[in-house]
């Protein structure tokens, strides 16, 4: 749907099949139409989403993120990671920042990539 986005919270090397991110998740890709949301360096970090000290980034820093990838407030938006804690974290910062359709796919990656029958995509 033209209103609607499912963002992928993931690095990017995991965005483009390079790797799955997790020792356990043997695929690798995204689910088809994701965009990205670049959450930082790898699966176990959120650089681009948190300070040094583990504190939320300024609202206009993470803002500036999405808005350079098609992020946008008027549309809803799906967060999901690898497994979901990226994803919520995505989330949460949408709903701190009054974005009215904003939901979590919790099963994210893992979940997709663990049915043979659902499409994936590599590459850029």
């Amino acid at each position: 749907a033209q209103d609607a986005e499912l963002v992928c919270v993931r690095s990017y090397p995991e965005y483009i099949g390079e790797v799955s991110g997790y020792n356990y998740i043997e695929a690798k890709g995204r689910i088809p139409g994701a965009i990205f949301a670049d959450c930082g360096s790898d699966a176990y970090h959120m650089e681009n989403y948190r300070n040094v000290d583990h504190t939320t980034r300024e609202f206009h820093e993470v803002i500036e993120n999405w808005k350079q990838n098609g992020i946008t407030p008027d549309k809803h938006l799906a967060f999901y990671c690898g497994t979901g804690w990226r994803g919520s974290e995505a989330w949460f910062n949408a709903w701190l920042l009054g974005w009215p359709k904003v939901s979590v796919y919790d099963g994210g990656w893992f979940e997709w990539s663990n049915d043979p029958n659902n499409p994936f995509e590599t590459g850029v």
